[in-house]
């Protein structure tokens, strides 16, 4: 019976400290509860943490630099020190952000590319001015921009006299990086870019600026917009102000499922998207790192692939749309600690990964 006892009291001592040894990694979404792309980005991040046997704590930047490092800096003072941290560094807070997390010894990967001009140099590259900043993990931006340019080109009439308008989200590297890759292939297609507005991600805020740009500029056959919900802006500001007789197409990124049943019903023509594995990237990636894989010691960034839907494969991606259970991925399955690889090998369509 005594050795019974004793087994069982090293059966609850182990399973304790397992419970204890769990790590902490707290995701700093950097919207609001309800935004439609990132509360997917944590859905995922949330099905891969448990997989990877992390503890994931989420706080909320509310689509604004200031209350994100409040939060951030709220947190870390009265919270349990994470044992990492996933976030984006908003322009005008990158370096008091990075600041912070140092003085905090917080390890951190940071998604998106948003930082550019002065305040990138203020930076520098992950691990060189800040050692606790580990990498970033980000998406060809200026790729995106081109791929969606060229999607709309090509739904278009293809005539010598196309006219574009870009609708952008806020003023940072992310939105001028999409922009240049559109600006890039309408020039070398001939296509003339009237005007640039930025929306800052708002389906609202692009349906108003919109209507004015159509008032300005009344040949437009494209607009191009840097998110599904400014996409879908525009379309509705044409549905308010196009005659019978105008022809635009309209597209954005994200492939949210609003922006997926607009393409199959032929209102929306193209959306750029996958990113929003990027947070589940991000841990897979801190699972390496916290197995002491070298990845992050010889590497300063992760780029992730995109990849464009229009009319002709969406009824490929309809799987998407229906709220899909995002636990059935194998997460696990793209670890190069767990697979002894060097690199990882990325995949644009998350159904590859998931289990038989």
């Amino acid at each position: 019976m005594w050795f019974q006892l004793r087994l069982l009291f090293l059966f609850l001592f182990m399973l304790a400290f397992n419970v204890a040894a769990k790590q902490t990694v707290l995701f700093v979404n950097p919207s609001v509860v309800d935004d439609p792309f990132w509360r997917k980005v944590q859905t995922i991040s949330q099905h891969a943490a448990f997989q990877l046997g992390f503890e994931l704590d989420v706080i909320y930047g509310e689509g604004n630099r200031h209350i994100q490092y409040q939060e951030l800096k709220k947190y870390l003072e009265y919270q349990k020190k994470p044992d990492y941290t996933i976030l984006i560094l908003y322009p005008g807070a990158a370096l008091e952000t990075l600041k912070l997390l140092e003085k905090y010894k917080v390890p951190s990967i940071t998604l998106e590319e948003t930082i550019s001009g002065e305040e990138k140099q203020q930076i520098a590259s992950p691990g060189e001015n800040f050692k606790s900043w580990l990498g970033e993990v980000y998406h060809d931006n200026y790729q995106a921009g081109y791929d969606l340019a060229e999607g709309l080109y090509n739904s278009s009439n293809n005539n010598k006299s196309l006219k574009a308008v870009l609708v952008n989200g806020h003023y940072g590297s992310e939105s001028d990086m999409r922009a240049k890759g559109a600006v890039d292939f309408f020039s070398s297609k001939g296509v003339t870019v009237a005007q640039e507005v930025h929306a800052s991600w708002s389906e609202s805020v692009s349906t108003a600026q919109t209507l004015k740009l159509l008032k300005r500029h009344q040949d437009i056959n494209i607009v191009w917009a840097a998110s599904d919900l400014m996409a879908i802006g525009a379309m509705k500001a044409c549905k308010q102000a196009c005659t019978e007789s105008q022809n635009i197409v309209f597209g954005g990124f994200d492939w949210l499922s609003i922006g997926l049943e607009k393409i199959a019903s032929g209102e929306v023509q193209a959306s750029v998207g996958g990113h929003f594995m990027m947070g589940a990237w991000a841990l897979v990636s801190l699972f390496d790192h916290h197995n002491k894989h070298p990845y992050w010691a010889e590497h300063t960034k992760l780029v992730i692939p995109m990849g464009i839907i229009t009319k002709d494969n969406v009824q490929n991606y309809q799987w998407m749309k229906s709220n899909p259970n995002w636990g059935q991925i194998d997460y696990k399955s793209k670890s190069l600690h767990l697979n002894k690889q060097s690199e990882y090998q990325l995949h644009l369509i998350p159904k590859v990964w998931q289990k038989n």
